[in-house]
């Protein structure tokens, strides 16, 4: 008898276990959904530690993120619309009595005229035009979510995004120093046959490049770091005879004096 209760107690603690562990399961997916609806707004360079970090569905929460930035848009404009129109005529109303001149109000198409003017001046307004721009934009997030998988921000956080870009890059040329024209040094040994130190880095100088050089091919050995300012040094060697060029660039030293 005693043996059938504390197995009825574990299992009764067993459920409340498994009760307790859905339970946060849910609660960190309803979180997870709602982080990745406001992640969707974000620029890529902003969410990458988030994709960095298995944010793999952030597809779907674009697509959420960019139907309720839309109908909440949407909604805003039209209920703003209503207000706005009611505010208007009411104004216009009392300016034309406090004139005088009630009798406008008997014309024919007046009522017309005056709902076609309240509405032009509403849609012609900054935050009007504003609300429009993000309902559309909203929609174009939800499609490209939907349709092609793409997680697109919203175009304020990107022009953020872009002017952060260019502070980073100016930031990373000023640290780099001037630019002067490399140094090319003939080799001397057998760790190399040619030797260029440069202001700065080759990024699309690898193994597979083949570097040309007063008419002679060279491919990239190894590289260096040196002292400043020609602190990115690398290492080329004589291509062999027959060996397979596959791409190749025409090297000038004053290359970093014209480069962007």
């Amino acid at each position: 008898m005693t043996d059938e209760k504390e197995r009825a107690a574990e299992e009764r603690r067993q459920l409340a276990k498994a009760a307790a562990h859905t339970g946060t399961d849910w609660s960190l997916a309803a979180m997870s959904s709602v982080a990745g609806i406001f992640l969707a707004l974000l620029p890529q360079r902003y969410r990458r530690w988030a994709e960095e970090r298995g944010g793999g569905h952030l597809a779907a929460s674009a697509t959420a993120s960019g139907a309720l930035q839309s109908l909440a848009c949407l909604g805003a404009f039209i209920g703003r619309y209503f207000v706005f129109r009611q505010q208007r005529i009411d104004q216009w109303a009392a300016d034309v009595i406090g004139k005088g001149g009630e009798e406008i109000f008997l014309a024919r198409g007046a009522g017309y005229t005056i709902g076609f003017m309240t509405t032009l001046e509403y849609l012609l307004q900054p935050l009007s035009l504003l609300l429009l721009y993000f309902t559309f934009e909203g929609a174009v997030r939800m499609l490209a979510g939907m349709i092609t998988g793409e997680v697109v921000g919203t175009l304020p956080l990107q022009g953020v995004a872009w002017l952060h870009g260019k502070a980073e890059a100016r930031w990373a040329e000023w640290r780099l120093g001037p630019r002067i024209a490399d140094l090319v040094q003939e080799g001397k040994g057998t760790e190399y046959d040619l030797r260029i130190l440069s202001c700065r880095p080759k990024k699309t100088w690898d193994r597979m490049m083949t570097i040309v050089y007063e008419d002679v091919f060279y491919e990239l050995e190894g590289e260096e770091r040196g002292p400043f300012p020609r602190q990115f040094i690398y290492l080329l060697r004589r291509i062999p005879e027959g060996k397979i060029i596959r791409g190749y660039h025409y090297y000038r030293p004053d290359e970093p004096l014209t480069e962007k």
